[in-house]
């Protein structure tokens, strides 16, 4: 079961309770829309719909409405509230509740989330899609003698408990948790839109495939180089927005021609800082003009399987560093190896300083015997490596 909060808005009741009601539908979709729960005295609206009048759905807008009215004329107070309420709880296609059980249903959710039977509500079940869903419209301010709102604090979190309980209640199938789908809350209209076009929101299909390119770059231990791939495997494509200093500040993601950008996505997980503290794709800033080369490709030629096509290496000495670039044609670690020995010895001859590669530096200060099967291990190996210890130790 999918449990739903749509935003809250303040005002009349009038447009969501038309909306629930199909008064913007046809004859056939509303036959498919019946009543399954409700607390206050206003007719069932469905029979005047049918016959083309609103008159029922306009009385019940006003008695919501009347609560608001009767509150600003008790409680001296200008804040600003919100008290239309409006949640929808939905099967997976195949799944099936009886009306009974959808009434019991309906009560325990609004129950979890702090309705009372002096909020006004009514749940109307829709069935002209492929799976039973309900939508709740509730007022949330209490008609009684506070009129106190009901908390919305935590709700989301509630919600999601309260679905899984019914899930259990009722033997359906169990709904993920957000975190574990990379879950997001989508708008109102984009999940009007699913329902029509019975397909999942634009939002959601993009989330859907930069969650796999970033899973597949982490899988391979990949950079922000192999993020860029994977998700252009994906047709996603990335933009950059960059501080005064040139590094990259935010992040948008274009699928499909809509860009939307990683705060809008996912806050929590899809921002530049994000991607690199949370899910440890590197990323190194002297590679952001190569980075933004990278971005800016829009070919296929990469397809899965295919290895890198560059390699970078970092030379340093104490006084300065070069990050060199270059396409390899061997695949052989060896010979690449024999490549960066040469670009150092080059950078060596041509600056009269001795440069070293990160890989040279980490062989240089370890205390272990490096063997190649093709060069015979000799005494002189262990006794070079038993000096280089020596000399590294501290002493007192």
């Amino acid at each position: 079961m999918i449990a739903k909060i749509f935003p809250k808005s303040s005002g009349s009741f009038r447009n969501r309770i038309r909306y629930i009601f199909g008064c913007t539908k046809h004859d056939h979709a509303i036959s498919e829309i019946r009543i399954i729960s409700l607390n206050c005295l206003a007719s069932d609206p469905l029979p005047s719909l049918q016959g083309g009048s609103e008159k029922d759905v306009l009385a019940m807008v006003a008695e919501f409405d009347q609560v608001e009215a009767m509150r600003r004329m008790s409680v001296d107070s200008d804040r600003p509230i919100k008290p239309v309420f409006h949640a929808m709880l939905s099967l997976r296609p195949g799944e099936h509740l009886t009306a009974e059980q959808w009434a019991q249903a309906v009560q325990t959710y609004m129950s979890d989330l702090g309705f009372d039977e002096d909020n006004k509500y009514v749940a109307v079940m829709h069935r002209d899609t492929d799976h039973e869903h309900v939508h709740i419209v509730a007022n949330r301010i209490h008609l009684n003698e506070d009129f106190r709102l009901v908390s919305d604090s935590n709700e989301r979190s509630i919600s999601l408990d309260s679905a899984s309980d019914l899930e259990d209640m009722f033997g359906l199938s169990k709904a993920p948790r957000p975190t574990e789908t990379w879950g997001t809350t989508f708008s109102h209209a984009e999940v009007k839109a699913a329902t029509h076009e019975n397909d999942i929101p634009h939002k959601a299909r993009m989330i859907a495939k930069i969650a796999g390119s970033i899973e597949a770059t982490q899988a391979e231990g990949g950079d922000m180089f192999a993020l860029v791939r994977h998700l252009r495997r994906q047709q996603v494509y990335i933009h950059l927005t960059k501080d005064e200093t040139g590094q990259p500040k935010g992040i948008a993601y274009e699928f499909n021609g809509k860009i939307i950008s990683g705060r809008k996505l996912k806050r929590s997980r899809l921002t530049f800082q994000r991607l690199i503290t949370q899910e440890g794709i590197s990323y190194d800033p002297e590679t952001i003009s190569e980075l933004e080369i990278e971005i800016a490709r829009r070919d296929q030629d990469d397809q899965i399987g295919v290895e890198e096509r560059f390699v970078y290496v970092r030379f340093f000495s104490k006084t300065r560093q070069f990050n060199v670039k270059f396409e390899p044609k061997s695949k052989s670690e060896r010979e690449i190896e024999a490549i960066v020995e040469m670009i150092q010895r080059f950078l060596s001859a041509l600056f009269g300083i001795h440069f070293e590669s990160k890989k040279e530096k980490e062989r240089r200060e370890s205390s272990y015997v490096e063997y190649f099967p093709d060069i015979a291990l000799t005494r002189d190996m262990f006794i070079a490596a038993k000096i280089r210890e020596h000399d590294e130790s501290p002493s007192f």
